[in-house]
């Protein structure tokens, strides 16, 4: 929370600036607030995004259509994002722990989002500073969303101060504080989780249960309360981002799961690895192994993540056979008790599978699978 509150405070008076000046200046006047920050914050996340847009961006002007260099932009980004991920413990970083650049995960596939449009010609006409924009926006450089180039030069080109719009960003960010303080925070990290203290003797599965949901809900609330805040921030700028949860725990597969969580993650995943493995093997497999691997290891490289990919792979495999059962078909008669059933099974798959993740080791796990089922 540390850092979403340093970003809301420079925000103040970023604001005041950004709306006196004139339209020319304001992307300046949000890529050098972007810079003193980082300057602050992460001085080697500033000069990891200096020098990976400088090179992405003149390299482009001159070899846009050159496969190989396309490919090398897109291996080198990459390779920087998971050097430094594999010389760290943790992830989403504190003021006192600078090892990973700030915000490295995110501008990361946002350049290489880029580099994918540039060299499919699907880029409309824009200039080294609407790309600087871009890439050095302050409101979504922390936790997101993965928002796309294209979306974004519209809403620079056309920003208008709009006083009803800058409200709605000021009660998203309400919204998304709620989220993260009180609801992921206090109701679940500490009043649910200290209530299921009371069964931890007699009903020891009741109490591994609750902690599972713990996890869950707060995970759900942290990173939801965080886009929230972000895409309320963009707002204030004048920037529509796009959505990046929309109530996952209403799934009724593990399909639609990933379309609801973290949806510029997976979106982008689907883009950019689904589809052009797709493409060429014309294999559903090996396109979802890829793609959810990809999507694994941008959490964190670590065998919990690969394993927690495989569960998730296997899941999409299990559900892409069963669309094509007679089961599903019965189960198609009676559509309110399928989308019951599938709710059902699709929250505790995810759960379970985000448990892999929490505890520490596969021997932990295992022990938790055990007391859940009641096998011990």
């Amino acid at each position: 929370m540390n850092i979403i509150f340093y970003i809301l405070g420079l925000s103040i008076p970023l604001l005041i600036i950004y709306w006196l000046v004139n339209d020319k200046l304001k992307s300046m006047v949000m890529i050098t607030g972007t810079i003193i920050f980082l300057w602050y914050i992460s001085l080697p996340s500033l000069l990891v995004l200096i020098v990976s847009s400088l090179l992405i961006y003149f390299t482009l002007q001159q070899f846009n259509s050159n496969a190989k260099t396309i490919v090398s932009l897109i291996l080198s980004t990459a390779g920087v994002l998971f050097f430094f991920k594999i010389n760290i413990k943790q992830e989403y970083i504190s003021l006192g722990e600078r090892v990973l650049p700030f915000g490295l995960s995110y501008y990361s596939f946002r350049q290489i989002h880029y580099i994918f449009e540039s060299y499919k010609k699907k880029l409309p006409k824009h200039d080294f500073l609407d790309f600087l924009g871009y890439l050095f926006f302050l409101p979504t450089l922390y936790i997101g969303p993965i928002n796309r180039f294209q979306s974004f030069l519209k809403d620079n080109q056309r920003k208008r101060w709009d006083s009803q719009f800058f409200s709605y960003g000021l009660e998203r960010i309400l919204y998304g504080l709620f989220k993260v303080t009180f609801l992921g925070n206090f109701l679940i990290s500490l009043k649910l989780s200290n209530y299921s203290g009371n069964f931890i003797i007699n009903y020891p599965w009741l109490y591994q249960y609750i902690q599972m949901v713990v996890f869950y809900l707060n995970a759900y609330f942290q990173f939801a309360g965080f886009s929230d805040i972000a895409i309320g921030l963009s707002a204030l700028f004048g920037y529509r981002i796009m959505e990046n949860f929309n109530y996952p725990f209403v799934a009724s597969n593990i399909a639609d799961f990933w379309k609801r969580w973290h949806i510029s993650l997976s979106e982008w995943c689907n883009e950019y690895v689904f589809q052009p493995i797709l493409s060429i093997s014309r294999s559903f497999i090996i396109s979802i192994f890829f793609s959810i691997i990809v999507l694994a290891l941008w959490h964190e490289i670590s065998y919990k993540y690969i394993l927690w990919g495989l569960l998730h792979i296997i899941a999409l495999n299990v559900f892409h056979f069963y669309n094509n059962t007679a089961l599903y078909q019965l189960l198609n008669k009676y559509p309110i008790m399928q989308k019951v059933l599938g709710i059902f099974i699709t929250i505790h798959f995810v759960m379970i599978s985000f448990m892999l993740i929490k505890t520490d080791d596969l021997k932990d796990f295992g022990n938790f699978i055990k007391i859940l089922f009641l096998v011990s």
